[in-house]
């Protein structure tokens, strides 16, 4: 690796300089040291190790390829949204005219517009705002999470849980519902069949009664049919009796 130093060199030195490089590069001779004892990598380009001439340096250094404008004044925080500072009993002088607070005028007021302006009514004066001044380095004005807090996404997991609950509740309730339903339907078929078997029952009694009364009636008949037919017997047997005796 060159150094940083622009002076002239012979060409043994310079055949030396290449072999040592070469060495570096292979891992057979140590790194080369900068000015804070920091290693620097042989396989970095000559155009990016040497230091422009204006900066005068003496030893081989990385210093000029790094951020030398970095500034520790730089801050992390943000501003504190929507916080008050002050509340006012009355307007004054230099105040918005449509609210009332110090920290703003009327054009910049965000606040609906008034058909009277505090200034003019003198109630209902806005409180003042807190104003914040950071110095933010290049990151900070581009970070788009700058100033978000991580523990408001707890709200967030918070209603997704409820809508889940409410989820699980709502579908527990439908299969609540459609058992009910099924328990309801197979229990139709069977008071439909015992009402069926109670008709037949009674239709089968009703039958049985009159069966038997049939029964009585012709077993009645019966015998009246036997009695008068043994008196028409009777007689013929006596005619017979008295046309043998004539």
């Amino acid at each position: 690796m060159a150094t940083a130093s622009s002076a002239f060199k012979s060409r043994e030195d310079h055949r030396k300089q290449l072999e040592l490089e070469e060495a570096r590069k292979a891992g057979l001779a140590p790194a080369e040291l900068d000015e804070d004892g920091k290693e620097i990598n042989p396989h970095i380009p000559q155009y990016m190790s040497s230091a422009p001439w204006y900066l005068n340096a003496e030893r081989p250094s990385l210093k000029h390829q790094r951020n030398w404008k970095t500034d520790a004044n730089y801050t992390k925080d943000w501003y504190d949204r929507g916080k008050k500072v002050f509340q006012a009993d009355k307007y004054r002088k230099g105040a918005c005219t449509n609210c009332g607070a110090m920290t703003h005028d009327a054009k910049m007021c965000m606040d609906r517009p008034r058909k009277l302006g505090a200034k003019y009514t003198n109630k209902f004066i806005a409180p003042d705002e807190k104003i914040e001044t950071f110095e933010l380095d290049f990151d900070g004005k581009r970070d788009r999470w700058n100033g978000y807090d991580a523990s408001t996404y707890s709200r967030v997991i918070d209603s997704y849980e409820m809508r889940d609950e409410a989820r699980r509740k709502y579908q527990k309730e439908q299969q609540l519902k459609k058992l009910e339903e099924k328990n309801s339907s197979l229990q139709l078929p069977a008071d439909k069949d015992s009402d069926e078997d109670e008709d037949e029952d009674k239709d089968g009694g009703d039958s049985s009664h009159a069966h038997k009364n049939k029964i009585e009636i012709d077993c009645s008949d019966a015998r009246q049919r036997k009695t008068k037919g043994k008196e028409e017997q009777g007689g013929s047997e006596g005619a017979v009796v008295l046309l043998l005796f004539l």
